[in-house]
């Protein structure tokens, strides 16, 4: 089994508690020498297995550790699990041919099962792509994602729909970010004590997240910066970033999505094709926008222990803004993934996304074999919604390949106005708000 997912979503919690009532050897990978993780592995077989000879005698190589793992899965089945296996690559050159030339041998007689975990998303799908070492050997596939908005409510579920809508634009989904929330604080009170408290595994969470992935710390981090700071097309980042075009910062951007940080968009309607005009780079976790926006310009006021009037200066008053502009679409286009899982929903789709065009924006097109079944708008404002934004979303969705009559979504966090209320009981026209979604 290969299992993948972004740093802090939670594959060492689970892969652990999966192999803790097993026979299992569990080794997490970490950038040091191959002699150390050789001395790590034959410790814990050690202890595993009563093998005293291994302390005085570590294995030498990895087809050493290997066969003796092999030895010991004759009987008894045996998990084995390499925990960020990217990392025992880097350090083992050619690491994933000598378990391809292992698992080739043993499979057929050994009792085994082995987990192949990792971070880097690319690094793992090439492991068992067409060139790949592992190429044809996976049994099976997890990805780990976040969790959605719904699920990462359940941390905080005392707040207001709406507090909860913003308190995932500030913490996102990823468990090692939520396990921080302290049960029974507001939103305000959260949000100063932990990601704007120096000293915090949350104040410092963005640097150490960027210290351990990248060699270019500097080049990486400013490109996050200008993302958050509302850059979206390629050519753009680039010159934030004193780049003089979008082709050296290609890579970065790769890489950057290989881990999940960062996610490329085109118009939903372009989604199939090899090559779009209009390509777009967000920030793909919540967490990460909010500490770009708000902690890393301020990160020497904040050493001054200002956490309260940076929250009432400088993220209050640009909160409901943040929230509209970078998670409110992304969390009615997760309600409504959720609703077509659980049959809820009149229209199919196979597609969720915005479009645009030069001169019209949609914030939510769902589609169904090239057709929008779904056109929605989603507002994050103060007052309700009426029949004229229902009129200016189906002006806009002319341009669209329209499957009669598409479901037209409306989301407020404020509400609607009678008219709109009652012109949405025909049932064409879906009326959202956050305490619906919740």
């Amino acid at each position: 089994m290969t299992l993948w997912g972004r740093r802090r979503v939670g594959k060492t919690a689970l892969l652990s508690t999966f192999a803790k009532d097993k026979r299992a050897i569990y080794l997490y990978g970490t950038r040091t020498a191959e002699p150390d993780i050789l001395r790590d592995l034959s410790l814990q077989a050690a202890a595993v297995f009563a093998d005293p000879y291994l302390r005085a005698a570590p294995f030498p190589s990895w087809d050493a550790a290997l066969d003796y793992l092999t030895s010991r899965a004759m009987d008894d089945r045996l998990l084995v699990v390499l925990d960020e296996f990217p990392y025992l690559c880097e350090a083992t050159r050619g690491l994933d041919s000598i378990v391809q030339r292992w698992w080739d041998r043993v499979q057929g007689t050994a009792n085994l099962a082995l987990i192949l975990a990792g971070s880097a998303f690319s690094f793992m799908e090439g492991l068992v792509g067409a060139r790949g070492a592992l190429h044809g050997r996976r049994t099976s596939q997890v990805a780990v994602e976040p969790f959605d908005y719904y699920d990462s409510a359940r941390f905080f579920l005392h707040l207001s729909p709406a507090d909860r809508v913003r308190a995932y634009a500030c913490f996102g989904g990823v468990p090692a970010y939520l396990r921080h929330w302290i049960p029974d604080r507001t939103l305000a009170q959260q949000v100063q004590q932990t990601i704007l408290t120096p000293g915090h595994i949350l104040f410092d969470e963005a640097t150490e997240l960027l210290r351990t992935e990248f060699h270019q710390e500097a080049l990486y981090a400013a490109i996050l910066r200008a993302i958050a700071a509302g850059e979206k097309r390629p050519s753009d980042i680039a010159r934030a970033v004193g780049r003089h075009s979008a082709d050296e910062i290609f890579d970065h951007l790769r890489r950057l999505q290989s881990l999940q940080l960062v996610r490329r968009e085109v118009p939903v309607t372009d989604t199939l094709r090899l090559r779009s005009q209009r390509v777009l780079y967000h920030l793909s976790d919540p967490y990460l926008r909010f500490w770009f926006r708000f902690v890393g310009p301020l990160q020497g006021f904040l050493q001054l222990g200002r956490s309260e009037q940076v929250w009432d200066d400088e993220v209050l008053p640009a909160l409901d803004e943040f929230v509209a502009q970078t998670t409110w679409k992304e969390v009615c286009m997760q309600h409504l993934w959720r609703r077509l899982a659980a049959g809820q929903i009149t229209a199919q789709f196979s597609e969720l996304g915005r479009w645009w065009d030069s001169g019209d924006e949609i914030d939510l097109v769902g589609l169904w074999h090239g057709r929008a079944t779904v056109v929605g708008e989603c507002k994050w404002t103060v007052g309700p919604l009426g029949l004229n934004v229902l009129a200016s979303l189906q002006r806009k969705a002319a341009k669209l390949p329209i499957e009669e009559p598409p479901l037209w979504l409306l989301a407020s966090r404020s509400g609607f106005d009678p008219a709109l209320v009652e012109r949405a009981v025909g049932g064409d026209v879906l009326l959202l708000t956050p305490e619906d979604i919740y």
